[in-house]
């Protein structure tokens, strides 16, 4: 199959609804990563998507809406927390956990719950109201990788799989969305987040500051989100996290990267590391003092060690504080295998 990339158009948005209702998948860019996008309730179009990403069918999908009215459809709100998630937060960088309602396929999520996230990203918002139809969709890669943030990433992972890709330049975020759960009992509101990410959790206690609401990181539902049980975020070569310059060795013989912040390269002159080597590779992933240069850069830098044949990463420990913890959650979870 040959593989369109092109940049938004009225044109290209028709063209990808034409692919979507035909049961066709479109790769598509969002503030956080880029997506995979199938008809949601297709049933045949969303076996596609695990079929491309070799991706565990056991692995719920987030469904993604142009619209706040299409939630009627897809869910069942059933708390004002939840009802305030909605009216505040989206769209943005997070998706909402909502009791699922019959016309969601069981290929889409295997629980009684469904993700709804609405996109802010504008490319995103235009073609999901062009295809007006809730599209199911993972990042665009195969499954296990880094998530793709620009369209040329996407295409290493799954061109000539699918039909077409909106090419619309990096992803701003570069992690994916935050995944929350939202319970209410005796009028308490427990925000439970399944999988962290650029809404952390010191910006929702911030949102329902005032009210009685509770805000925890929690493994207790994991089943319901993605992002959470499975082999993520890795590339062939093996993942170190190191927490200082002493702890790298003091000569390399294979292809090897350091990924450090800006501020860690002139603070302990990783400039310095055997600069005659010609199997070191160093790159400076952002800044400490604005981790979202962090996040923006991580799956990027990711993407190219493995294109230069990198076989080991040493990688630089965050603190895990606000959005360094969901960059962390990323990093650990590459650091796995």
């Amino acid at each position: 199959m040959q593989t369109l990339i092109s940049k938004p158009s009225p044109e290209l948005y028709q063209q990808a609804k034409n692919l979507i209702q035909s049961g066709e998948l479109v790769a598509f860019p969002t503030e956080t990563i880029y997506g995979l996008g199938a008809n949601a309730l297709d049933s045949d179009a969303v076996q596609k998507i695990f079929t491309v990403k070799g991706r565990p069918s056991s692995n719920p999908l987030i469904v993604h809406i142009g619209e706040k009215s299409q939630i009627a459809d897809l869910a069942i709100v059933e708390n004002s927390f939840q009802q305030q998630i909605i009216d505040k937060l989206f769209p943005g960088p997070v998706t909402l956990l909502l009791k699922k309602k019959p016309g969601i396929p069981e290929v889409v999520t295997q629980n009684p719950f469904v993700g709804i996230r609405m996109p802010s990203n504008q490319i995103a918002n235009d073609f999901l109201k062009a295809v007006a139809l809730p599209i199911a969709a993972p990042s665009a890669n195969i499954s296990g990788k880094p998530s793709p943030t620009s369209a040329p990433m996407v295409m290493d992972n799954v061109g000539g799989k699918i039909p077409l890709i909106i090419d619309g330049g990096d992803s701003n975020y570069g992690i994916e969305s935050t995944v929350i759960k939202v319970d209410e009992e005796n009028n308490q509101g427990k925000i439970g987040i399944l999988r962290p990410g650029f809404i952390t959790k010191e910006d929702l206690e911030a949102f329902f500051e005032g009210q009685p609401v509770s805000v925890e990181y929690t493994s207790k539902d994991k089943n319901l989100s993605p992002g959470t049980r499975f082999r993520h975020y890795s590339i062939p070569g093996k993942i170190t996290i190191i927490d200082h310059k002493t702890e790298l060795p003091t000569s390399f013989d294979a292809p090897t990267a350091v990924i450090a912040t800006t501020e860690r390269f002139e603070r302990e002159n990783f400039h310095s590391l055997d600069p005659h080597t010609p199997f070191l590779t160093k790159l400076q992933r952002g800044s400490e003092s604005n981790l979202a240069s962090c996040a923006h850069t991580l799956f990027q830098l990711y993407h190219d060690c493995e294109k230069a044949g990198i076989q080991t990463v040493f990688i630089q420990r965050l603190t895990e504080n606000g959005l360094g913890f969901a960059i962390m959650n990323r990093v650990k979870r590459s650091a796995e295998n």
